[in-house]
């Protein structure tokens, strides 16, 4: 059951300024991106903001870019790396330039849409508790999308366990980035980025920001418009599903073995995190089955992850199943079933972010 507070519209903030959104772009080589990202910032409508570029000492031509967007326009401010610090550093010192009330922090290969930071500071000045607000991204590759949907359907707030224990039974991030904005007061309570976790750094604090505040999701319209290539850290540094899976294990033990946190029923949410962990890992084995990619994928060390995760079950079945023949493969009757609930999961996402 999933269950949501929609509020058609929302209160009206009636007789006061504009909220003022700090945007940090955290940038290393990605030159040929940042003017495009700064620009779908500096053209918001509702609200004022001001852009931090921090450039971690590129080799391309990001900081001439960063240069000339600083000179076309007094809003943007660079500031550059003497020697390359690497991303969770970078990341950490663009969150600290933020000045406002209300941060975003975009990747420089990433974009907002029209009005994505009117509506979700909108939903932060109307809602005090609430520490950060998301909506739904959009992934493309090559040219941005131009129509995309920004139709606003209702608000949803969650108390900040009840969110974390969605994310805990999902076991995934189910946030991007672009289209996340943060209260910069709960930002400071939660701490930014952490070293110990740099391959699901975003997953940790977003469940450390939920853990000092409410969250909030702006349902219907794209907030951000998230690109996919080859040079992102996801096709890179942070690639591969079996990578991803430790990544998030470690991200979730590390917040829920924090004593200083706000967390209720911290063993028992490590429980069932784990647990859905080793279902993805069970996932991943049966899809690389489907597929015919037995040999290619690391099925051997899914099942290994996925018994070490949740002790109570063995996953035997998937040796014998590795065995059947091509022919009983493509009649396999659980197929079918486990492209449907890979629809009604995204569906679900689409609809209520979790």
């Amino acid at each position: 059951m999933i269950k949501v507070q929609p509020i058609v519209d929302g209160p009206r903030v009636s007789g006061t300024a504009p909220p003022s959104v700090s945007v940090v772009i955290p940038c290393y080589n990605y030159g040929r991106y940042l003017r495009a990202c700064v620009e779908s910032v500096l053209t918001q409508k509702g609200v004022r903001v001001d852009v931090t570029i921090v450039d971690d000492a590129s080799t391309d031509d990001s900081v001439s870019v960063a240069e000339a967007l600083c000179a076309d326009d007094d809003r943007v401010t660079l500031r550059r790396h003497s020697s390359n610090q690497g991303h969770i550093v970078t990341f950490n010192d663009a969150l600290a330039c933020a000045t406002a009330d209300f941060v975003v922090k975009m990747d420089a290969d990433d974009l907002l849409t029209r009005g994505s930071l009117a509506r979700s500071a909108h939903l932060l000045r109307s809602f005090p508790t609430v520490a950060f607000v998301y909506g739904h991204p959009q992934s493309f590759s090559g040219e941005p999308p131009t129509d995309v949907y920004l139709r606003e359907r209702n608000w949803s707030i969650w108390a900040g366990n009840e969110w974390i224990e969605h994310i805990i039974r999902r076991g995934h991030n189910v946030i991007m980035q672009p289209e996340v904005m943060m209260r910069r007061s709960a930002l400071e309570l939660a701490g930014g980025h952490s070293a110990e976790i740099p391959e699901a750094s975003d997953l940790h604090l977003w469940l450390r920001l939920a853990s000092v505040g409410s969250v909030g999701r702006v349902n219907g319209p794209v907030q951000g418009l998230y690109r996919i290539h080859d040079q992102s850290m996801q096709r890179t540094i942070h690639s591969g599903y079996l990578s991803d899976l430790k990544a998030r294990r470690t991200a979730f033990d590390l917040f829920l073995g924090a004593s200083s946190l706000n967390v209720e029923d911290s063993d028992g949410m490590r429980v069932r995190a784990h647990r859905a962990l080793a279902r993805d890992a069970r996932r991943l084995a049966v899809r690389a089955r489907d597929l015919g990619a037995e040999h290619t994928e690391p099925v051997a060390e899914y099942r290994a992850l996925a018994e070490a995760l949740d002790p109570r079950k063995t996953y035997r079945s998937l040796a014998s199943a590795a065995k059947r023949s091509r022919f009983f493969r493509r009649i396999d009757p659980g197929r079918p079933y486990r492209n449907l609930e890979d629809r009604i999961l995204w569906r679900r996402w689409r609809r209520f972010g979790i």
